[in-house]
């Protein structure tokens, strides 16, 4: 269950309202992790995905404003200030300036969709997977105001890249959201964009934290198998993606 709670007091900090997103309900169960799962499994997160994008959808939240360095139309920010220390000799079909065209390009394109509450970091680490393969997806502490499209295009992403870049997996995901969601051809597009930008930015943020060494050995190794899914994911292009997840 979701609510939304508006908090009338002015934030001293930045004199604006603030809004609240409260979500009640108990998980038992263990993150999914890079577990292998039936393609069931996967059909039932997408449809969950789906779901719990239905309900955001129904919380009022038109002058809702965060500002937050990884809201994709915030994100071609952050990438501009962190690019310098992504990795490009290890990466090179992966232009970092042309992620940060891409990300504007993304913004214009979905300028006459509707904005709404969305998760925007649906991981295998926010997945939690109780008895009988339930599925439940935790932390919503990153919550923007933006288009359904990128928790999918996250959801996608993440779960690929934890089952080897097996872009099947992907397929499923879809699957199970497009029986809840149909989206359009024009949000459908993006997808592919929204996976490159996202992991893009994740990898340079994440070398910034090694350079400086304020890196643990999570990010270190998030940014090892995010090196390796940016590769994987360059060599297939936008073609192979769409026609395999997508059946485009």
């Amino acid at each position: 269950m979701l609510s939304s709670i508006k908090d009338g007091s002015k934030s001293e900090e930045n004199q604006r309202e603030v809004a609240y997103l409260v979500v009640y309900r108990y998980i038992s169960g263990k993150p999914l992790g890079s577990d292998n799962k039936e393609p069931s499994f996967w059909r039932n997160l997408g449809k969950l995905v789906a779901e719990i994008s239905e309900t955001m959808s129904e919380v009022k939240c038109d002058d809702f404003v965060r500002h937050h360095s990884w809201d994709p139309f915030q994100a071609h920010k952050t990438l501009e200030d962190v690019k310098k220390h992504f990795p490009g000799d290890k990466i090179p079909n992966v232009n970092v300036d042309s992620i940060i065209v891409s990300l504007k390009t993304i913004e214009n394109n979905l300028k006459g969709f509707t904005k709404q509450l969305v998760h925007s970091d649906i991981n295998e680490y926010n997945i939690i997977v109780g008895e009988d393969e339930e599925v439940a997806i935790i932390d919503f502490n990153d919550t923007i105001r933006s288009y359904r499209v990128f928790d999918l295009g996250h959801c996608i992403g993440y779960m690929t890249e934890a089952q080897q870049c097996n872009l099947k997996i992907g397929r499923y995901v879809f699957e199970g959201y497009s029986s809840v969601i149909k989206l359009s051809d024009k949000e459908l597009s993006m997808l592919y964009d929204i996976v490159i930008a996202r992991f893009t930015l994740s990898v340079s943020v994440g070398c910034e934290q090694i350079n400086s060494g304020e890196a643990n050995a999570y990010v270190t190794k998030c940014v090892e198998d995010n090196i390796s899914f940016l590769q994987k994911l360059s060599d297939f292009g936008r073609e192979t993606f769409n026609d395999i997840i997508l059946g485009m």
